[in-house]
């Protein structure tokens, strides 16, 4: 990670992987670690070096104890779900007491979460053990809709992304009961403070859903934590870890929740990550950046550039970043019935795997800067200029492209977390102006301070990202301190990208990027990709009707021509409720096509209204409301676009 106020902070991130796990040439154990608090590397460092052993100590007890009941060999035993997962359990729960009792490791306010994979290769099945919130995340391969085929790639192939672990944060109505009851606050750090209310809300059957909390907490980085009833300590943002030993006492305790699966045809991915993985990528996107490659180190590390290049935007500093990535090339189908036989026999409970859905991320994906970064570009867009884009000639910028160098740029774009839901015809003109930058070894490509206009992919070549600190540029002609280096490469299918934030605001940068060797980029101008999104049928009738909107009043041109580019379409059947009354509202609608009834309730009774094409409606919550204050129905197969509360928060959070 990259922490400016202390350059020297050690990674607190630690990982193992254990093959031939138990002497069993077909197991395996991999885990994640993350550190926090002071003496957080050694408590990662020491789950580390301590939970695999204790993992296959109690799973051989566990297998000797069986053995012993049904009279056979140890080695000929396979345990079952219960069996394996008590193991675990047990091995986890030792961990947390020996570093409780370790006098080498302070961990009073101290600890780690850890993220395991028990591999039983004879049975095709994995058990994972999750305290914290690192993740696992598979990822499952499906036939892609012949709609969505990617024209360039020529991929109909696309994977989906299972979760094998929840994080156990206060996002979870289920862990801030848990808390609760131990006698715990739950409050973000501005509300402990005193500079946000605290709300009064409710926890029970009734009471709000796991994300609803996080979206309202979760302003700028500033996530809900565990309090002490009557101080301020120990601030977790996690409610299981191993250590924290004042933490435990308030419920933050070292019980892992598991997840035991049969692996599938399709189940190629296995992804287990820390935190920072996830501040800002989804578990798809995750997973979408892993499926482009054959090489699972090279899938890591374009997913921890990817990583890191969003904490540099949104963030004064960088999390430390661990993951590992695992392919799953063949299943022996034919041994494992049989191992599974061994498994049901003596008597144990019946053996059945646990099944894993698609369901929603358990914590929101960040995707505005924290306060401290917008206060930061609030004060370097003061001294920035924005260039005159009024009469921007796009067709300057048209160049034919290859095949292979549309294949490049599509795979970076697929990775861009603004531009990864641009349709089909959108990705086709992005090719046409992207810009090709050749560079010599030594070249600066973005100087620290300097206003930025450009988004770059590389496509070869490697390029280090330097920063220096505020008022010092004096002290380094070099740049400064490098923090991250980007590599790009043709033969590995390897294009990471950065400057993204430049598509959205005129704010100078907030670091330098020097290539390291020769190479090529991809440059796309903000005002090429603002009229690529609105020079389309339609969206300039959209865009009229945004301009009306005075939620959007205090927005520039080129925000509103930004967000008209980036609404999506969708349709609602005859009779659809689209919006109703008192529903938390995430979306702003404006009717494409079709007819709409809005109901508005209030002292006089009821008034009902037909909505046409080009009124909108939900315009509240995007503004100052989080609730709808009318419900709206489409009287017959309607079309609206789209505008995503998310989007506008991301905008206006350096204008605030």
């Amino acid at each position: 990670g990259y922490y400016p106020d202390d350059e020297f902070k050690p990674n607190q991130d630690s990982y193992s992987v254990t093959t031939n796990f138990n002497n069993n040439p077909n197991d395996a154990l991999f885990s994640v670690y993350d550190g926090h608090g002071r003496y957080g590397d050694q408590c990662a460092q020491f789950a580390r070096d301590h939970l695999p052993n204790l993992i296959a100590r109690h799973v051989e007890k566990t297998k000797h104890d069986k053995s012993k009941k049904n009279g056979l060999k140890a080695d000929s035993i396979e345990l079952n779900k219960e069996l394996t997962q008590g193991a675990c359990a047990t091995a986890h729960k030792q961990c947390n007491l020996a570093m409780h009792t370790n006098p080498k490791i302070d961990d009073a306010l101290s600890g780690t979460t850890a993220i395991s994979c028990y591999v039983h290769g004879r049975r095709n099945r994995i058990t994972v053990c999750n305290v914290g919130d690192s993740r696992a995340v598979l990822g499952q391969r499906v036939r892609r809709d012949s709609n969505n085929r990617d024209s360039h790639s020529g991929n109909d192939v696309q994977y989906r992304a299972l979760p094998l672990s929840r994080d156990q944060t206060p996002y979870r109505r289920d862990e801030r009961q848990r808390i609760r009851s131990y006698g715990a606050r739950i409050l973000s750090l501005d509300q402990i403070e005193g500079l946000e209310p605290v709300p009064i809300d409710s926890d029970d059957e009734n009471g709000k859903d796991d994300i609803d909390l996080g979206k309202e907490i979760d302003e700028g980085g500033d996530p809900p934590r565990v309090w002490h009833p009557e101080q301020d300590y120990p601030g977790t943002a996690f409610t299981r870890s191993l250590g924290d030993a004042l933490a435990e006492e308030l419920g933050v305790y070292a019980e892992p929740e598991m997840v035991t699966r049969e692996l599938e045809d399709g189940d190629e991915i296995i992804v287990l990550a820390s935190d920072g993985v996830f501040e800002f990528l989804t578990n798809q996107s995750v997973i979408d950046i892993c499926a482009k490659f054959k090489d699972p180190l090279a899938a890591c590390k374009a997913v921890v550039a990817e990583s890191y290049e969003l904490w540099l935007q949104y963030e004064l500093r960088t999390d430390d970043i661990t993951m590992i990535c695992i392919f799953i090339d063949s299943k022996d189908q034919a041994i494992a019935p049989s191992v599974k036989s061994k498994a049901n026999a003596g008597g144990d409970a019946e053996d059945v795997p646990d099944t894993v859905k698609h369901q929603k991320e358990s914590r929101p994906v960040r995707s505005r800067p924290s306060v401290e970064k917008s206060k930061l570009l609030r004060k370097m867009s003061k001294s920035g200029l924005s260039a005159d884009e009024e009469d921007f000639d796009i067709s300057k910028l048209y160049t034919h492209k290859t095949d292979e160098e549309k294949a490049c740029i599509s795979q970076a774009i697929k990775a861009s977390i603004m531009l990864q839901s641009m349709t089909e015809s959108q990705r086709d003109m992005i090719y046409g102006v992207m810009e090709p930058v050749h560079v010599k070894k030594g070249d600066w490509i973005i100087r620290q301070g300097s206003v930025g206009d450009r988004f770059y992919i590389v496509e070869e070549g490697v390029f280090e990202v330097r920063i220096m600190p505020e008022g010092q540029a004096h002290k380094f002609k070099n740049g400064g301190t490098v923090v991250h280096v980007y590599e790009g490469s043709l033969e590995n299918n390897i294009h990471p990208s950065f400057g993204e934030l430049a598509l959205l605001h005129s704010v100078p940068r907030a670091a330098s990027i020097i290539a390291k060797t020769d190479g090529k980029l991809w440059a796309l101008h903000k005002a090429a990709l603002r009229k690529v999104l609105v020079e389309q049928s339609g969206r300039q009738e959209l865009l009229k009707v945004l301009r009306t909107i005075d939620a959007l009043s205090k927005l520039k041109r080129e925000e509103v021509e930004y967000i008209a580019g980036t609404m999506q379409l969708e349709t609602f059947g005859a009779g659809d409720d689209i919006a109703v009354k008192g529903s938390h509202g995430t979306a702003l609608y404006v009717i494409s096509q079709g007819h709409c009834e809005i109901t508005i309730s209030g002292i006089g009774g009821k008034k009902v209204k037909k909505l046409s094409p080009g009124n909108y409606f939900g315009h509240e919550v995007i503004g100052s409301m989080d609730k709808y204050v009318a419900s709206v129905t489409a009287l017959s197969k309607t079309t609206c676009w789209k505008l995503d509360k998310e989007i506008i928060t991301t905008l206006k959070s350096v204008k605030s």
